[in-house]
């Protein structure tokens, strides 16, 4: 279960933002709580090349604050909520003017993932580096301390994953290399990174300067503000895939949004617009689509989200783009559910765990539902929701049993199905069930038509060639999935989403 404990830095008169950090230092190092009477000169660490701080500030960073750092030749490589940054700086740093509140290096103990202590003999590791940091010789520090690499190619550009044999060394050299300036977080290796089993990592969510690193536990607030409240977000599709049809893209989708709201107090409701605030804009997309990172064809990137707000400005926050060059399935690689169901966790403003069994794992595999740490995480930043009451089923109606005709040995035709009630994709409506309807028809003949909801409904529609069903439905996203079967078999199906207000 993850650690989710903040770091809070004591100021002199000033009311201090949180640090998100998943692990708090016991004591800041060198760090300095900024005041009225305090110095506002901060002494870079003493490394070749300069050293990484966490500077934050009273408010949010502004542009001009930004571009005072970089101009004493300060980079910033990362947003930190809150207010702050994290930059590499060479010698001296002055931060008069800027309302900083608190400058340090990142405390050794806060680089290491709680859950390590809970690996027992799983001894390898995920080493992240800063991005500035060249992987070449971030090699030669993982060497140095006498570690095993343990190359993998779907780790990414600032990650190296290692193996310590426990019986060659009496204490954990995890502790020296998180006393590294260089070293960002370490974190336990999922079993399919240990087994070379491919995965594709994460980009993790967008803010202003980029993603977050994986020493973040939460991106902020959330869409409710401070406390665990309910809240009601809108979505839009805006560009639909062309790999899949729309309307069982978009099934997938509320799916993965309908799972969020099972653990939490969040209403889902269609929107009218893709730049409306507190809006979900859902787009696909390949290269160049409107934002400032471009995807980059098959394979690596499969999506981006960005946090809500803040730290992201409406009304690009909480927005999610998939790449629409890849290979976009259903129940299988590429899963949209699955993927979706990752980066709306971004959306809600959740950063990456370090449990492997996690959907927030900074890297995608096929999952059916949420796993504890996502669950214990998410309801830190919203109010725990209700489990939804059992669907009502009510008792099939009979259907007149057709006469049997004896299919033919060739027959391999899927029946055509047709839902003509209701005549759109997604409706809305206050009722406590909807008439859906439509027609169906096979060569062979028809067995039957049934029907199955995402909140475990079932039944059997009256009629085959003629067919309709009265579907009860709950409040939210009920999506709805029709099937035809024929004599010999063979079955085809159409959904529908049908959210109760």
């Amino acid at each position: 279960m993850r650690n989710l404990i903040f770091l809070w830095c004591s100021v002199i008169a000033l009311a201090q933002p949180v640090l998100r950090l998943k692990v708090p230092p016991v004591v800041p190092d060198r760090g300095m709580a900024i005041g009225r009477a305090a110095a506002t000169t901060v002494e870079a660490p003493d490394m070749i090349g300069g050293g990484h701080l966490i500077v934050q500030f009273t408010n949010p960073p502004s542009a001009a604050t930004r571009a005072a750092l970089q101009a004493q030749g300060a980079v910033i490589l990362q947003d930190v909520p809150d207010n702050a940054l994290l930059i590499a700086v060479r010698n001296r740093l002055q931060l008069d003017g800027l309302s900083a509140s608190y400058a340090a290096i990142i405390d050794p103990r806060s680089k290491v993932s709680p859950l390590m202590a809970e690996e027992g003999a799983t001894l390898q590791y995920i080493i992240e580096f800063h991005p500035d940091v060249d992987l070449n010789a971030a090699r030669a520090i993982v060497l140095g301390v006498g570690l095993e690499l343990r190359e993998n190619p779907d780790l990414g550009a600032h990650r190296l994953m290692v193996r310590w044999q426990a019986r060659f060394r009496a204490s954990n050299p995890m502790w020296t290399l998180a006393a590294r300036d260089e070293v960002s977080y370490i974190f336990p290796a999922a079993p399919e990174l240990i087994t070379g089993t491919p995965m594709i990592r994460c980009m993790s969510a967008i803010t202003e300067s980029g993603p977050l690193g994986q020493y973040i536990a939460l991106a902020g607030n959330g869409w409710d503000g401070a406390g665990m409240n309910a809240t009601t977000l809108g979505y839009v599709f805006s560009a639909a895939s062309t790999k899949l049809p729309a309307t069982a893209a978009q099934a997938e989708i509320l799916r993965a949004m309908q799972t969020w709201s099972q653990v939490v107090k969040i209403t889902w409701m269609q929107g009218t617009s893709a730049t409306a605030t507190r809006t979900v804009n859902v787009l696909f997309g390949k290269g160049q689509h409107g934002d400032s990172y471009p995807f980059d064809g098959p394979g690596n990137v499969l999506a981006h989200t960005f946090y809500p707000a803040a730290p992201n400005p409406e009304s690009i926050a909480g927005d999610m783009h998939l790449d629409d060059d890849e290979s976009w399935r259903i129940g299988a690689n590429v899963d949209l559910y699955s993927v979706a169901l990752h980066e709306l966790g971004h959306a809600l403003g959740l950063g990456h765990s370090d449990d492997p069994k996690a959907v927030m794992y900074p890297y995608y595999k096929m999952v059916t539902a949420l796993g504890t740490d996502d669950v214990n995480a998410i309801q830190m930043m919203y109010a725990a929701g209700t489990p939804p009451p059992p669907v009502p089923v009510p008792p099939p109606t009979p259907t007149p049993t057709p006469t049997p005709v004896p299919p033919a040995p060739h027959d391999v035709t899927s029946p055509t199905l047709t839902i003509t009630s209701p005549s759109t994709s997604v409706i809305t409506t206050t009722a406590v069930s909807r008439l859906v309807g439509g027609t169906a028809f096979d060569a062979g003949g028809l067995a039957q038509i049934t029907w199955t909801t995402n909140f475990g409904g079932s039944g059997t529609a009256m009629g085959t060639s003629i067919w309709s069903a009265d579907i009860p439905l709950l409040v939210g996203n009920n999506s709805i999935t029709i099937h035809a079967k024929d004599l010999a078999g063979n079955t085809s199906w159409k959904s529908v989403v049908v959210i109760r207000k």
